[in-house]
């Protein structure tokens, strides 16, 4: 069966692309080295309900992240692989998810190029293997989404007729609304319910409010279509404000939002609940004025932009399949606006638009903007370029010629382009902080290579091939620029093991502080309580200091000059390493073994 063959594509392409791009690299930036300290946490004291980073209550995050990660690592050990291995599985259950809508809304071959083109964009790659909850909160909203409008629909494939059988995982029959409207089994409003509230418990509000954004305004769209069906005379304004009222009714009606409501609020307030008592309310405090209200209105962390920062950002982190999404939402919008393609397709294309558009939207509004935080718009992205390139091959195949060739020549010049700047970042990187890693640059030859095959293709008359071939040449560039060529770069990321060689070195348990430096990396790898000085205290770090024999002090090395003249007796520097992208070292303060010439001296061996 078509399906069948193509969840075996997926399946098989999507484990080879998840298993290349896995490489034992050190953990990245501040997050995950910060969240898998939580989880690490909570395997060694057993407390799963309250998350703690070094000592301290974490309320940047709520708990479902970490709980899996804690869970893979109670089978895997304490490792990185464990840590990223929830966001493995879950960016392959998204693919699943839009196999299953792109097969319903237009057809296996869709749904197939979809799948592949989610998987293999690069920041899908990167989230894929990156121990933070984004990929997790994607496929949780991605089935929510899936599972309520392949009912409203109400068909099995929209260019098909609706379907007498109930779609898989739903009651035995669906029921309808008023004016046709299907409506929602109340197992099926449940289910959605359930991934909504975890989705809560994966990153707060927006796991319920992002898919709800999505499928309520398109539900009453749809709806109200219908409405307008049975009232064919006078104006359009007029018969859509009179059908609005009516409209609103069939959307309670059909999507159950008093049972989705329940199943969510049963999923996500025991452990809510739990974390307000054990914490006396601190982190319900923490998580939703500091790190809800507080990151929309103002930006944290340096963590701005402007409007244009997702759209533009998307260029990037949407390649290579982002060579061809400007020309899918234009041409998508102006076909469904025109009613160019059948009505059936209109609503799903519809979905899709309302579906990217509240993500993106929605989080440009926000003044806090990260690119990871439109990665729930991805799927939706990636439906829209595979349906239309796979319209667009058919033309091709049909006609002789393809489509909008202006655009085509554009869309492979940017493959092109793409691979080119992906070599100069790697090179460029090498001169500033990454050094040896020139041989990551051959990454950015899989774009060109497939843009020859591609072209090949498509001028010999073989244009589905082609999009086969552009979907091959995604899923290779994104697996070997997250996997080997992020290891190749990862020898610059000093840091871990740094912090690891220090305590291996020492006679006994390195007791570790940091002076004027916050980052989980080191509480990570020092596996231990660090004690951090987050001010230019120069008596804590005295203190501290002297507090055992076996303590070591990380100092930013511009930092060292308000430490020199207070050094306790016998201390000095120890140890240095340049952090990644750093113009400056970190170096190490201990007691020095005696006769050591830097102990209590301001020089700093190179």
């Amino acid at each position: 069966m078509p399906h069948n063959r193509s969840l075996l594509i997926v399946l098989v392409a999507g484990l080879i692309t998840l298993a290349v791009g896995t490489a034992p690299t050190p953990l990245w930036d501040e997050d995950e080295p910060r969240f898998a300290a939580i989880a690490r946490a909570m395997v060694e004291t057993g407390d799963w309900v309250v998350p703690m980073f070094n000592g301290q209550l974490a309320v940047d995050k709520p708990v479902l992240m970490h709980w899996c990660m804690a869970a893979c690592m109670t089978v895997f050990g304490t490792n990185e692989f464990a840590a990223r291995m929830p966001s493995m599985i879950a960016a392959l259950v998204a693919a699943l998810a839009v196999l299953r809508i792109g097969t319903r809304l237009f057809d296996p071959t869709v749904g197939t190029i979809a799948a592949l083109a989610w998987l293999g964009t690069i920041l899908a790659g990167i989230e894929a293997h990156a121990a933070t909850p984004d990929a997790i909160l994607t496929a949780l909203c991605s089935w929510a989404v899936v599972l309520a409008a392949e009912v409203i629909l109400g068909v099995s494939m929209v260019t098909k007729a609706p379907s007498p059988q109930p779609s898989p995982g739903g009651r035995a029959r669906e029921e309808h609304g008023s004016a046709g409207l299907p409506r929602l089994s109340i197992a099926r409003a449940g289910l959605i319910g359930l991934l909504l509230g975890l989705a809560v418990v994966c990153k707060g509000p927006i796991g319920f409010v992002g898919p709800l954004a999505v499928l309520v305004p398109w539900t009453l769209w749809v709806a109200i279509e219908r409405r307008m069906t049975e009232r064919q005379s006078g104006p359009w304004f007029a018969r859509a404000a009179s059908a609005a009222i009516p409209a609103t009714i069939d959307v309670l009606r059909s999507l159950r939002p008093v049972v989705i409501t329940l199943a969510a609020i049963a999923a996500a307030a025991p452990w809510y609940v739990a974390v307000w008592q054990r914490t006396d309310g601190a982190w319900i405090e923490g998580f939703f004025f500091v790190h809800n209200v507080g990151r929309f209105m103002a930006p944290m962390e340096k963590h701005g932009g402007g409007m244009w920062y997702h759209p533009v950002t998307l260029l990037v982190c949407f390649y290579p399949w982002s060579c061809f999404l400007p020309l899918s939402l234009v041409l998508a919008t102006w076909r469904a606006w025109r009613r160019a393609i059948p009505d059936a397709l209109v609503r799903a294309v519809g979905l899709l638009l309302v579906w990217f558009a509240v993500w993106v939207g929605g989080f440009s509004l926000a003044a806090t903007k990260l690119p990871n935080y439109v990665l729930p718009a991805y799927p939706a992205a990636a439906l829209l370029v595979a349906w239309v390139a796979v319209d667009a091959a058919r033309h091709a195949a049909a006609t002789g010629r393809w489509p909008h060739p202006r655009w085509v020549a554009f869309g492979m010049g940017g493959l092109v382009f793409g691979g080119i700047a992906t070599a100069a970042t790697v090179i460029v990187a090498t001169r500033f902080g990454a050094p040896g890693g020139e041989l990551a640059a051959i990454v950015g030859l899989v774009p060109l290579v497939g843009a020859a095959i591609c072209w090949k293709l498509a001028a010999t008359g073989q244009p589905l091939r082609a999009v086969n071939a552009f979907a091959a040449t995604s899923l290779v560039f994104t697996a070997l620029a997250v996997g080997p060529g992020s290891t190749i770069l990862a020898r610059a990321n000093t840091v871990p093991g740094f912090v690891q060689k220090l305590d291996a070195s020492a006679p006994h348990r390195t007791k570790l502080g940091t002076f004027t430096i916050a980052s989980p990396n080191i509480v990570f790898y020092a596996d231990q309580p660090v004690h951090q000085i987050l001010n230019d205290d120069v008596a804590d770090a005295v203190t501290f200091l002297e507090s055992s024999p076996d303590a070591v002090l990380l100092v930013p090395e511009q930092k060292f000059g308000l430490l020199e003249a207070s050094l306790p007796p016998g201390h000095g520097i120890v140890g240095r390493t340049r952090p990644l992208f750093r113009p400056h070292d970190v170096v190490a303060i201990g007691k020095v073994p005696r006769g050591d010439r830097t102990a209590g001296t301001s020089e700093v061996p190179r």
